[in-house]
């Protein structure tokens, strides 16, 4: 078997390949390969040597790959094969890797993973045997659940040096082969990918270079980031992002500041959590887990926080105890109550209106004063006298509704006939809300409230559009 894997490498090399498996030499090579790996043998792995030949011969057979990985079927029985490891080279464990990947037996994704794992350089093979179990397991979340139960076995390399360097090796393929992942993600993804990462470093990492642990996260971190772009809706729960604090509690401070120094994808987590945290406060939601998880990825809580309240800094239709709240980091703590609100918002709001139609009235209830009762007294005098208890009934009723917006600390917002950036959330539009507008003249003013140093608005300016 060997001298038959020899000879085909040989003639490989002189480019003479094609002659050799011209028309039904292919075949007849094919059934002698065959031949040598159907006897059993204790003393050598004949089964997977076997699979290396005909691996080799697939790479070359340009376009006739089916007629040799068809002969599979007579090699592989339901009996798992011995070590891959036991193969001579990595080119070996490479072409018998590449017929792994065409089987369909119920042992694959268990066998190519403990592969994948016992395998110290060959990362060609490693590659085919993660990129196959990946495959079989069907989701992102069971192949990572799957990959920690078996990287508990790097236990058995006694150099804490040597182990973390297989498992950076192993964490790299895993990351090359996830980025090219297009299909299901799986259930609960995040919490699967801690778990991964936890079998990893699980062990000691006495006098092991921190660019391998450097290297290390970020791997883990360019995973996360692939399942934030498959399913993006799991970049707004807060338990994708858990492996962080799996993470720093795993690492020491000093490994952890060169994490944040040397990083290459721990930025692109940050904007995705802040950028998460924005859409929720859009929705005036707030998540603690989401606000853990911030904190998780930045040296401190100041740093967090300022970096929430810079990626805020343009979304000005926030709600203001929801901006607050994810800028202080959610250390925001409820104000004491002085005395209980015996008037609820909507009641403000009713007053908040009393007082724009009364103040729009003004000038009209001025004019019949001034105008038309001095008319009416020589034309209508009965008829003057009611309209003289009209404008003093208005001035009354003024009166006591600016009296009730001072009490209840209700303001103009002054904006009456300005033009301003369109924000729905803000403005009320003349004839309802109208996509596509960006600049609107304020027809009517509106009313806000001061509660307690925040400001909120209780009446909408009313606007049109100013383009």
């Amino acid at each position: 078997m060997r001298g038959v894997n020899e000879l085909l490498t040989r003639v490989m090399a002189k480019q003479k390949i094609q002659a050799l498996i011209k028309g039904q030499n292919l075949d007849h090579i094919c059934d002698v390969v065959l031949s040598k790996g159907l006897v059993r043998s204790d003393s050598q792995n004949r089964t997977l040597i076997c699979a290396a030949v005909l691996g080799r011969l697939s790479a070359v057979a340009r376009g006739r790959e089916g007629a040799v990985f068809s002969r599979l079927s007579d090699l592989f029985s339901e009996t798992q094969p011995g070590s891959i490891e036991a193969l001579e080279d990595g080119d070996e464990k490479y072409y018998a890797s590449l017929c792994l990947a065409e089987l369909n037996q119920p042992w694959l994704a268990e066998y190519c993973l403990n592969q994948a794992v016992d395998i110290d350089t060959a990362e060609k093979a490693r590659r085919v045997l993660l990129s196959t179990a990946l495959s079989k397991f069907g989701s992102l979340a069971g192949f990572l659940l799957s990959t920690s139960k078996v990287f508990p076995t790097l236990k058995a390399i006694d150099s804490d040096d040597t182990r973390y360097k297989r498992a950076r090796r192993l964490s790299s393929v895993s990351s090359d082969v996830i980025r090219q992942w297009e299909g299901d993600v799986g259930y609960s993804p995040g919490v699967a990918l801690s778990e991964w990462f936890s079998s990893v470093t699980m062990t000691s990492r006495k006098d092991v270079d921190v660019s391998v642990l450097v290297d290390l996260i970020d791997d883990t971190l360019s995973i996360l980031l692939r399942v934030i772009e498959l399913r993006f809706s799991f970049a707004l729960i807060a338990e994708t992002y858990s492996v962080l604090d799996r993470a720093r509690t795993t690492f020491k401070h000093d490994v952890w500041v060169e994490i944040m120094r040397r990083s290459q994808f721990l930025e692109k987590v940050r904007t995705a959590l802040k950028e998460s945290a924005l859409v929720l406060a859009r929705q005036n939601s707030t998540d603690k887990g989401l606000m853990d998880s911030l904190r998780f990825a930045y040296y401190s809580k100041a740093q967090a926080r300022a970096a929430i309240i810079a990626h805020f800094s343009s979304a000005h239709e926030l709600d203001p105890d929801v901006r607050e709240w994810w800028e202080r980091a959610g250390d925001v703590s409820s104000p004491k109550r002085v005395a209980e609100h015996k008037v609820s918002n909507s009641d403000d709001q009713q007053i908040g209106s009393l007082l724009i139609n009364v103040e729009e009235s003004k000038t009209v209830m001025e004019k019949l004063e001034r105008a038309v009762v001095p008319m009416l007294e020589v034309m209508e005098p009965a008829l003057s006298e009611n309209v003289k208890k009209a404008a003093l009934s208005y001035g009354e009723i003024s009166e006591t509704a600016r009296h009730l917006a001072k009490m209840r600390k209700l303001k103009h917002m002054g904006l009456k006939g300005a033009v301003l950036d369109y924000n729905p959330l803000q403005h009320e539009m003349l004839g309802g809300h109208q996509y596509g507008v960006r600049k609107v003249k304020v027809l009517r003013d509106g009313i806000q409230k001061d509660f307690g140093g925040k400001t909120k608005i209780l009446v909408k300016p009313r606007v049109k559009n100013a383009d």
